[in-house]
């Protein structure tokens, strides 16, 4: 016996649910003889729950066209039609995630290395700077 298995015996109660060192894991035998799957927990299950509706298609109507596409991008497309429309939390929102998406993309690119612009937190820009930003995307998409 090495050192470490004779200290492990001299300090180890063998009973109930710790079988005695030596018997502990034999060879060639499976952890789950049964195999039994293991129950998820309840955040696995949240989280499979959450991907499960947010994939799941509805249908939208937008005038006369009926379109399916995932709960995800109906949401989408309802916060931006919101920011677009004025609604200043719905911008602050659709711009902090547009941020964040470009920030992972650029770390992704550059091994971590994102510009100090992307990195400021929009929630502490002022109102006449989060506008300044909208009119700057507004003026690029004209034409």
């Amino acid at each position: 016996m090495s050192g470490e298995q004779e200290k492990l015996k001299n300090d180890y109660q063998v009973g109930y649910g710790k079988p005695p060192v030596k018997s502990r894991f034999s060879k060639g035998r499976s952890g789950n003889p049964t195999g039994k799957r293991r129950r998820p927990d309840e955040a696995e299950h949240a989280r499979r729950l959450i991907r499960q509706e947010v994939f799941r298609l509805l249908t939208i109507r937008e005038g006369d066209k009926v379109t399916r596409m995932p709960a995800l991008q109906a949401v989408l497309r309802s916060q931006i039609t919101s920011a677009a429309k004025g609604n200043i939390q719905a911008q602050r929102a659709v711009l902090k995630s547009v941020q964040d998406f470009t920030v992972a993309a650029g770390a992704r690119r550059s091994e971590g290395v994102a510009s100090k612009r992307l990195n400021q937190d929009i929630n502490h820009m002022s109102d006449e700077e989060l506008m300044a930003v909208l009119g700057v995307a507004q003026n690029e998409q004209k034409p």
